[in-house]
């Protein structure tokens, strides 16, 4: 069966994606004040920490997309580096006086964080090929 060809990014900037997700959660999860007093956020909130660790975990994984040599490794390392963040800014939350620790939301990060598993399913069908290469082929076709 013929793979689809899929963009690979450089390293640096693979991972300078991470950092920008990294970024984006801690900034609304740390430093920003939430609209409303603890304890009464609404149940979107929980939809937001899904998202926010399933785009975790997916651009880890983009990131470490030439460690394929070991599938099941590297989505239990996907998965449990992005579960050890969101139970890492949970506990940060927790100490902070306009934050609380919220076992909603870790659940919501966890099950955000499983969702890349759709990814390495997805991922057995593609062939990386180096952004570049692929834009130039498509500019001579």
């Amino acid at each position: 069966m013929a793979r689809l060809r899929f963009p690979l990014l450089p390293k640096p900037l693979r991972w300078l994606g991470v950092v920008g997700v990294v970024a984006v959660i801690v900034y609304f999860s740390i430093v920003t004040v939430p609209p409303k007093p603890a304890g009464t956020t609404p149940f979107w909130d929980k939809h937001l920490h899904f998202v926010a660790y399933a785009g975790l975990a997916l651009a880890v994984a983009y990131a470490t997309a030439r460690q394929r040599d070991q599938p099941y490794r590297r989505a239990a390392l996907v998965i449990a580096g992005a579960v050890g963040f969101g139970v890492l800014i949970e506990l940060a939350q927790g100490t902070l006086s306009y934050r609380y620790f919220g076992w909603g939301d870790l659940l919501a990060n966890t099950l955000g964080a499983l969702l890349v598993g759709v990814w390495f399913v997805v991922e057995r069908r593609l062939r990386y090929v180096r952004a570049r290469k692929l834009a130039g082929e498509i500019r001579e076709s």
